[in-house]
């Protein structure tokens, strides 16, 4: 057993109120990474940088032909939201089923 001092320290996030991860296995990775970078710049302009939204490898819940996203949140009641969506769902649709 060592007596040295561990190496893990929790880091302060930049996000205060959620994480949204959108599958970029599921479906095709194209429409993911639109869906990922559209729903990016329309929650920063509508929320500032209280939400980070990324992209991420096999969730394991996805349906055929859909895309997987789910949401972490710290100020719901419910830590972890998930959903499908068509490939060709509309950031306004996205944002105002998942983040508002």
């Amino acid at each position: 057993m060592s007596n040295s001092k561990s190496d893990i320290e929790q880091a302060e996030i930049g996000w205060s109120d959620g994480l949204v991860m959108v599958c970029n296995r599921c479906c095709d990775g194209e429409s993911a990474e639109r869906i990922k970078s559209e729903l990016k710049a329309k929650s920063k302009e509508e929320l500032g940088k209280k939400v980070r939204v990324i992209t991420t490898s096999c969730l394991g819940i996805c349906p055929e032909n859909k895309i997987a996203i789910v949401k972490a949140s710290k100020n719901s009641s419910e830590t972890f939201e998930g959903y499908s969506v068509s490939a060709d769902s509309t950031v306004d649709e996205l944002f105002n089923k998942i983040l508002k």
